[in-house]
This record gives C-alpha cells, structure tokens and sequence, in this order.
C-alpha cells in the first residue's frame, strides 16, 4: 500500500547464491531473481497484483556451503 512498511520482500543474509521464484494462484510465475538485491514489490509487468495469496520458492547456498530451500505463501494485502 506503500506506506513505507513490508512493501519490498527480498532475501536478506550473507549468501553464496540465492534464486527466488513468485507465483500466482495459477501458477504464473510473477517474478523470479538470482540477484539479492532485487526486491519484489508486489507487481507484475510494472502494474500492481491484486491483493491474493501467492506461492514461493527459495534456493540459497550459504558460505559454509548449505544448500537452503523452501516453499511457502506470500499474502499480498493492497
């Protein structure tokens, strides 16, 4: 909603690599990023989403040499 608060999701922590994927409820991938400095703000090509769950999935190789992943639910609230 833009007020400045949890309007940016991006990974944070010293990683090796790191790849994140969004997707909708239908399975259209909305955004992806092997960059941890590139934030999803809620949008898909440069227009606002609707408020709606969305589904992640996370890849990172930390220093020690773990490999992390994860899936989970994203709830975007406009």
């Amino acid at each position: 909603n833009d007020d400045g608060q949890n309007d940016k999701l991006y990974v944070r922590g010293d990683l090796l690599s790191l790849y994140l994927v969004i997707y909708s409820r239908w399975g259209e991938k909305v955004f992806e990023t092997e960059d941890q400095t590139i934030y999803w703000d809620g949008t898909y090509k440069g227009k606002p989403l609707s408020s709606d769950s969305y589904t992640y999935y996370l890849k990172a190789t930390l220093y020690n040499g773990e490999v992390v992943e994860d899936t989970g639910d994203i709830v975007l609230v406009r």
